[in-house]
């Protein structure tokens, strides 16, 4: 899961649409069905999303944390099949017997994703594969001419994060997303999964991917260098290159729907995703809505430094009108406290009843304490 810098733009956008009466057409067509859903107290089903490094290391691990989890009601798993972060191991090593990605270090002959899908059907349990996309510290190795380029002072230079020590790699270079899409056909070839959901879908903020090749396509297309892009303002050519980005995010999550089809055809996919309002980063639901099985926007409204009103009021009104009808299920993390939920959960239920299912993420260690604390939550 990941977070991205605020820029002021996206900023003053989000400030707008969380004014009293945003989102007028999204709340009317929910509350339609909001009447006959408060005459029954509707439970939500819980999902969870668990860092293989923090939580599955050995067999051992895997049974103690399905017993746990199949004691408090859990329904389904987003397993990290691959790296998501640059901390404990690299970015991009991955969990399981993988003859395409390097295997992270003490999983070697360890497959914690095959142990899991085993315990975990036998408890009832489903597991979706978490497959991050293109933040990729070991594709970078694989190939240093993948890594995204920023543009900075209009010149390109290699992208390390805000703070440094941060991988990504090009999104739009076609070898990247063949080496991307071939790893998620090996998970779905060779494992029973009950469904993929990609994440890191994205760049880091307007200036970037800053490479010749996409210099290149670009510039083919529309006859200007991007490089002259004035990106600190919303102005039409910046209108125009994220338009262009995100369009070609869209076709990416496509073609690798048509992978998974050729393979296990109609096998659930999804999507963690930012905010609709974090426009900066060239994703846009809307692209890809249609070849998905479900949405998960990330509700962090505390890491981003918003009222807990943002999760109702922004992010799933604005989720759900690019959502075309595909499922939504918010991804929720559990540092809140007690008032927060307390607020958010109700008018969830109240103004989103077709929102049945609810994500839970934790950076860390799933423990009795965080399932029994998010049991109390389902029917708030």
């Amino acid at each position: 899961m990941s977070c991205v810098p605020r820029t002021a733009c996206a900023l003053a956008i989000v400030l707008a649409i969380c004014a009293p009466g945003a989102w007028p057409s999204v709340l009317a067509q929910n509350a339609g069905q909001t009447e006959g859903a408060a005459k029954v107290a509707r439970l939500y089903e819980t999902e969870l999303i668990v860092r293989t490094v923090k939580n599955l290391r050995d067999h051992a691990e895997v049974i103690s944390f399905l017993d746990m989890a199949a004691r408090h009601g859990v329904a389904l798993i987003n397993l990290a099949v691959k790296q998501d972060e640059d901390d404990e191991v690299p970015s991009g090593a991955v969990f399981y017997a993988s003859n395409l990605a390097p295997r992270a270090k003490g999983y070697q002959t360890f497959d914690a994703l095959r142990d899991t899908i085993a315990e975990a059907h036998r408890r009832g349990i489903k597991v979706r594969a978490w497959v991050p996309q293109f933040h990729d510290q070991m594709a970078v190795r694989k190939n240093p001419v993948w890594q995204m380029h920023v543009y900075i002072d209009g010149h390109a230079v290699p992208f390390r994060g805000t703070k440094g020590g941060e991988y990504f790699v090009n999104p739009l270079n076609p070898d990247v997303q063949t080496y991307e899409r071939s790893i998620v056909a090996e998970i779905v070839g060779n494992y029973d999964v009950d469904g993929i959901v990609l994440d890191w879908l994205r760049f880091d903020d307007y200036p970037m991917d800053a490479g010749p090749d996409t210099q290149a396509r670009f510039k083919e297309a529309f006859g200007y260098d991007p490089g002259g892009i004035d990106f600190s303002t919303d102005n039409e050519r910046r209108r125009q290159w994220n338009d262009w980005r995100s369009a070609r995010i869209g076709d990416y999550v496509k073609s690798v729907r048509q992978a998974i089809d050729e393979l296990k055809p109609g096998l659930p996919l999804g999507v963690y995703m930012l905010p609709p309002a974090f426009i900066e980063v060239g994703q846009d639901a809307a692209r890809f809505s249609r070849s998905v099985s479900f949405l998960s926007p990330m509700a962090y409204f505390r890491d981003w430094g918003f009222p807990p009103g943002w999760v109702y009021r922004d992010v799933l009104p604005g989720t759900l009108l690019k959502a075309n009808g595909t499922p939504v299920i918010p991804v929720f993390d559990t540092d809140w406290a007690d008032a927060d939920y307390r607020e958010i959960l109700p008018n969830v239920r109240r103004d989103f009843p077709s929102i049945t299912r609810l994500s839970w993420f934790v950076y860390g260690e799933w423990t009795e304490t965080i399932l029994e604390r998010i049991g109390m939550l389902r029917s708030w």
